[in-house]
This record gives structure tokens, sequence and C-alpha cells, in this order.
């Protein structure tokens, strides 16, 4: 999409991050803004780190694509005015130095508010500002094992699997872009900026798949803090079958489907008792059920297995690998990927955005920046904006998003998510529902209580029941659409519009209303027909394959995750902020289009664009780390315990060794750089592994971020309420929801503000709860209009 019409167009931002917290910045550009990176003379990290190709850091092509590059020397004197005055011109700046590196020079975010009160700083650090782990190191391995994902990613009777590429982080980088235009739409509002400390841990532990967040089928509708240790089976509920040419993947949800899968087994009467319509009856035969699908798939291809299931509706994807994806006419009619120079001289696919906007992709725009490539221009630029020293106004405590009223049809996990998010930060959230077509965490709902999931999900929105295939049910939805500003929806692509009520319907009632549309593997392709679970998406678009341990082909590893819906919800929101950020210039809506499937891509994007280029390496990795070693999840006392250890330099393995009391090892030539530790890993891994095997995983984790080395305990859920740094940032809530007799435990987030406080926890409605008082406050029906809606099954409220 061209620049001017981008939601965030206008927006400058000032980016003084590398890492992790690139993927914040790059996609604020997706989405228009004008992002300058800002270099010291020698340039970022990541420009020298592996990845590499023909001398170029594919970590740093994908991580600042679209951005603007300057050259600014912030210890000294000349550099930090500079860099200050730019600031003054400026809306956002995301910096990611270690805490109180950047104020030694005068430069740190209270120095930068204080030139300009409308400012937006956000830190984005690995543990935040404050708290006894607040100097820690970190990287993907630790933050996915102390957020308590590790625990319950792997095979069964497996040591736990480390999800494939940088998927926690990157989760990450984009909850904390919702978290910063969450600041920003506020401070258009107030007048006044803030200061938002964002720690990747926390955002990792809320966005990739929460211990404390609503679940899917994978936890069985439980709290996940009564998960057992180690890795359940659960295979059953997703089933992977082998076929002639490779694996399928399968969900037989409803009976309907069962029956289908029936017929098309042949009918054997092996499996003829009617009580396998039920789900919990097939988990209890599913070693029949099994073997009769293994025999009808060992001649048949994927391809023939997934078309004929598609006729049938049945919910069945191939697992792909990469290449194949890459290859796919489906990923090339959705221009998911885009083959363009990368870096100077450098030609390759890469990831083309997360979303569409206006039925155009906000995706990859230019190359990553040369060093210093836009010194000059930026200098001669003039940009007063909003900034410059100002008296601050007062602030106002009101929740950032009051004020807003959202239309919420999102189900299960990637629906509830898109629209609690929004909720808990103010907006009058209504949750649109009907029984006839039961959200799916509805379920297990009881007559006067939620669910576990139903609560986590829908916790502060409020509920009507109305039947929108009725033409009195759709009237008196566009009738809320005319008082709304936002509608959620993840349907199958094509429902809105068969029910009339499609996005261009909806913007002739209102053309202010933003519309985000979310769904499995987007609304055009040939994939886009396929039903769109969360395990088939990533089966579909090659995560499974990659999400296995690499010594069996049978040994698949993501069974109990859900991933990518609650990362695709973070996705979604912030796009909707962007949204309403544009709409204040425009005075317009948009409509936004979201592929779960490729918010893998955008967050596999260095994997995939170095499989562009070299073709064979985005594989399954397991554990082990490929340019540094030791770098693996290693075993230690106790049940299920393991600490992820991950080298990254010669200090670290210097100061590894020296921990080990194996200073030797730190003197031998063999391990003096990070190749020769590569080739001799086997030898450092068996040290390492004698040494871990006597202590604890917190011990582990404590004597080695003493010296400065990146360890991680494997956290289980409940681990997490004992954390003392979560506690110090005040990351986990109690939730009072009506029908259970203790409090919920529910994560907060998304970061910690200066003028935006912590979400109000409030309890999530029975469905239909509040029929009656929107039909009668927000549209001004009478109590005999909505009798009379009542009585013809139009409008639902709580049963009786």
């Amino acid at each position: 999409m061209s620049h001017d019409e981008s939601p965030l167009s206008g927006v400058r931002v000032i980016d003084m991050t590398d890492g992790v917290a690139g993927g914040t910045g790059r996609f604020l550009a997706q989405l228009g803004a004008d992002v300058i990176l800002v270099e010291p003379p020698q340039g970022v990290a990541s420009r020298r780190q592996e990845p590499m190709y023909d001398g170029h850091g594919l970590r740093f092509a994908t991580a600042h694509c679209n951005k603007r590059g300057v050259v600014i020397d912030v210890t000294e004197g000349q550099g930090r005015e500079e860099l200050l005055k730019l600031v003054e011109g400026s809306d956002i700046v995301l910096e990611s130095h270690a805490p109180g590196v950047l104020e030694r020079y005068d430069a740190g975010p209270r120095q930068m508010l204080a030139r300009n009160t409308r400012l937006v700083v956000a830190s984005l650090t690995n543990f935040g500002q404050r708290g006894p782990q607040r100097d820690w190191k970190a990287s993907e391995p630790v933050f996915t094992a102390m957020s308590a994902m590790l625990t319950r990613s792997g095979a069964p009777g497996r040591e736990p699997l480390l999800p494939p590429g940088g998927i926690a982080s990157e989760t990450a980088a984009v909850h904390a872009a919702f978290a910063v235009l969450l600041a920003y739409y506020n401070a258009m509002r107030t007048g006044v900026g803030d200061y938002v400390d964002c720690a990747i841990l926390d955002l990792v532990l809320q966005g990739l798949d929460p211990g404390f967040g609503v679940g899917g089928s994978a936890t069985m509708g439980q709290p996940q803090i009564n998960a057992p240790h180690e890795r359940p089976d659960r295979r059953m509920l997703y089933p992977i079958i082998a076929c002639s040419d490779g694996h399928v993947r399968m969900f037989i949800a409803s009976a309907k489907q069962w029956r289908a899968l029936f017929g098309w087994l042949g009918e054997p009467s092996e499996l003829a008792d009617p009580a396998l319509e039920q789900m919990f009856s097939r988990l209890m035969h599913w070693d029949k059920i099994q073997a009769a699908l293994a025999d009808m798939f060992k001649d048949q291809t994927r391809a023939e297995i997934v078309r004929r299931g598609t006729e049938l509706g049945i919910a069945v994807a191939s697992l792909h690998t990469a290449r194949e994806v890459l290859d796919s006419d489906h990923v090339r009619v959705r221009n998911a990927f885009l083959h363009t120079e990368v870096a100077p001289g450098l030609t390759a696919d890469i990831a083309n955005g997360y979303v569409q906007i206006g039925g155009r992709r906000a995706g990859f725009r230019r190359r990553a920046p040369g060093l210093g490539e836009h010194t000059v221009e930026v200098r001669a630029e003039s940009r007063d904006g909003e900034g410059g020293v100002r008296e601050a106004a007062t602030v106002d405590r009101r929740r950032p998003l009051s004020g807003l009223r959202v239309l919420d049809l999102g189900v299960i996990v990637v629906g509830a998510e898109t629209g609690r998010l929004l909720a808990d930060q103010g907006a009058e959230v209504i949750k649109v529902e009907n029984r006839s077509f039961l959200d799916g965490l509805r379920q297990f709902d009881q007559p006067t209580s939620c669910s576990y999931t139903a609560a986590l999900g829908n916790r502060g929105k409020r509920s009507l029941g109305v039947n929108l295939r009725s033409d009195s049910g759709k009237d008196l939805f566009k009738k809320l659409v005319a008082k709304s500003d936002v509608v959620l929806s993840n349907f199958k692509p094509g429902t809105l519009g068969s029910l009339g009520l499609g996005y261009e319907s909806l913007r002739a009632v209102n053309p202010r209303i933003v519309c985000l549309e979310s769904s499995a593997l987007g609304s055009t392709g040939p994939w886009s027909n396929q039903m769109g679970y969360g395990p088939l998406v990533r089966a579909t678009v090659g995560l499974t394959e990659l999400w296995r341990h690499p010594d069996s082909p049978e040994a698949f590893g993501d069974d109990m995750t859900v991933y990518p819906d609650h990362s695709a919800a973070r996705v979604g929101v912030a796009a909707v902020m962007a949204a309403l950020i544009g709409r204040q210039r425009t005075g317009k809506g948009c409509k936004i289009e979201l592929a779960q499937m490729e918010t893998v891509f955008s967050q596999l994007a260095t994997g995939y664009l170095r499989e562009s280029l070299q073709p064979g390496t985005l594989v399954a990795r397991g554990n082990v780390g490929e340019f540094d070693a030791p770098s693996d999840v290693f075993a230690c006392e106790g049940e299920d315990a393991y600490c992820a250890i991950d080298i990254n330099g010669d200090d670290e393995w210097i100061a590894l060794a020296n921990v080990l009391g194996r200073a030797d090892l730190a003197d031998d030539a063999r391990f003096a750089t990070a190749a020769g530790r590569v080739h001799h890993r086997a030898e450092i891994d068996a040290v390492v592994a004698q040494w871990t095997a006597g202590l604890s995983p917190w011990e582990v984790q404590s004597r080695l971020q003493a010296v400065g080395v990146p360890a991680g305990a494997a956290a289980h859920v409940a681990d997490l309420l004992n954390n003392p740094q979560l506690k110090e940032r005040g990351q986990l809530g109690l939730l009072d929801q009506p029908g259970f007799d203790e409090q919920l435990d529910v994560d907060m987030g998304p970061a910690v503000f200066d003028n935006i406080a912590a979400p109000e926890l409030r309890p999530a409605p029975l469905m239909g709860a509040d029929t009656r008082d929107i039909c009668h406050d927000v549209l001004g029906m009478s109590g005999s209009e909505i009798d009379a809606l009542l009585a013809d099954g139009v409008l639902e409220t709580v049963a009786e």
C-alpha cells in the first residue's frame, strides 16, 4: 500500500533497538510510520551476527527492513544533542539498551521526555527496568524456558523441545508494538506523552502460549497450572497420520464430522458404536481409529486426502516443509513473500508483512538501510511535528480506550483474545453470540457460570445474544455498527459477506468503522477454504515439520501448544490501534485482513529468508543452537527438571567454564571460538550435562546469571506464581469470577506505563447476560420491543 494511505502515515519513530526489539519498529514501519534506525558508528550488532550470507546479517535484513538509517554517536556531546533534536520533532522513540546505559550519556528516556512532553518513549529490555532480574541476560531459549512454554512443548515421554526459530521474541516484539500504539493513542487524546517499560519476558509469557491465558482444545478446557509434569500424550486431539508422501493432520470435532469420517473409512463394524459420535468416547478408543486411518491413508497422497477431507467437511491438512510452502501457489497468489532486494546487491524472498489494510499489503517497502545511508537526508529535513518543549497538560486517568465501542464476533482463542485485550484497556467490548452457533469456549459453560476458558477469554466484556441469520438480527447489528468503532471477527472467509454483513455493507452504515477480519490461511488463494484450527495452520505452513525432535521423523512436539492464536491476536490489536490512530487523521475507518499463516511467516522471517538463499537450511533443529556451544536444554536434578543454557560469544563461554570449575576449558584453543566450540560440541555438552545433573534448574539459572551467562530454568506454570520479577512488575493478577470458589490467576500487561494503569480485571459474562441492557441503553429500545424480539428468537438472554 502507498505510504500516504497507511494508517501510521505521518508518525515518526526513532528506533534505537536491535535484536529482539527490532521487530517492533519493523511492524510500525509496515503500518506506515517513518521509522529512523539510529546506529552507533560501528553499526548495530545484528549486522555482524549469524546467520550471515555474502557478508550480510540476515537477522538485520529482516528486523530493520522498511526503516531509514542514520549514524549518531550518543557517547559524545554533539551526537547527544543531535539525537535530542531529532526527538523534538518525533512522536515515538524505541530503545533497547540495557537499563541505565542511555542515562549515562544524558540521553535517556527522561531527558527525551523533557524535550518533548507529547513523546512516547518505550524501553524494550529483557526483564524490564526494575526488579531482581533486571540485569539478567536472555535469549530465545531463555525466554521460552522462563515463560513456562518450554515444559509444554515436546513429544510425550521426551525432553522438552524448544519451538523453532524466534517465535517467542517475535511475538514479544509485536505485543510491544501494541503497547506503544496504545500509549501513543492515549497521548493523542490527552496531550501528554508516556514512558513505556516493556519486558520481553512479560510479553512472551502473555503472548506466546500463556499459562494463565485462554487455552484451546490442547488444554482440554482446564487450568494449565493443574497440568501434569512432563508432556502428556494428547496426540489423539490433532492426530498426525502417515501417508504415501508424508503426513497429514486431522481434527474431528463434531458428531457430523465423525459420521463423515466413518463413511470415508467404509463404515467398519468395529467403529460402528454410536457412542463414538462423542469426542470423549473417540479419545478412549483412539487406537482403533488410528489403525483404521493409517491403513486407509498409507497409499494416498497428502493432496488426495486433503481434497477428499475438504469435500466431506473434515478438518485435515498436509504437513508441508518450508520449501514446499515457499513454492506453493497459495503463497504466490497471496503475495505473502516478496522476491526483492533485501540487502545491497542481494535478492531473495522475504515475508511480506502481517496484515492487509484496505485490500493492500502492509508489508515490505524497502530493504534495511546501509550504515548511515540516510544520515544526510534526515539531517536536511525539518519536522516540528507535535514535539518541542511545552508545558505538560494534566494527565487524564481514564482508561485509554474508554469511550470506544467494539462489536466482538470472535470465537475460540484468537477471537477471544483480540477483544479481551481491548476490553482490558477500557473499551466497551460487546460479545455478539448465539446459541445455535456456540463459541467453542462456551462448550463447558454451566447454566449459572462461565467455564474456565470462557472466563479468561471474555473477561471485561458484555454479551449480546442475537441471531444474525434473521433479518431483524442483521438490522439490529447494523444499528449497533452505526454507534460503534470496531468490529472483530474470525469466521471462515466469506461468512460475514454471506450474511450481508461484509465490510462494504458496514461501511455504508458507518464510514468510520474499523473492521478486523482474521482467518487461518487468508481469504484468497487455493488453501483459503480449508478449516482453520491452529494445529492445522501450523501443519499447513510448515511449522509442525520444524517443531519436531530431529532424531525422529515421527516425534512432533507441538501437540499441547496454542500457537499462533495468541500471537495473531496481538498482531490484530496492534493493527486496530494503528487504524484508530489513522482515523484521527482521515476521519475514515478501514478493513484489516489478518491471516494467521502470515503471522508465522513474519515471525520466522529470518529462517525463510535464509531458506530462499540456502535451500535446506530451514529444518528441524531441536534444542541445539546452530552457531555457538553449549546451547541446549540440559537435564537437572528433579522431576521434569531442565535448564536452557545459551552461550553467545567468547566472554560468556569463559564465564561458564569458570563456574563449572574448568578454567582449563577456557584456556583450551579448541574452544576459543564459536566455530571451534560448535565443532567440539559433544565434548562440551557432556561436561555441562554432568554439572547440571546435580543441581536444580533454579540453582543452574542463578549461578550462571550471576556471571552474565544466559540461562533459564524451564518453569512449569505453577512456578510463575513465585517468580520475583513478575511479582515486582505486577504481571500476574487475580480475577473474581462468579461461579468459582477462588479467584483465578490471570496475566496482566502488556507493559508498565507512567500514565496508564494496569488493566482493570472485570468478570466475563454468561451468554446473553447483557442483551436487555445493550438494547435499551445503546439502541434505545423499549421493553416491549425487546420482549417481542426475544419471543421471536431474534434475541437471547441468559438461559433460565
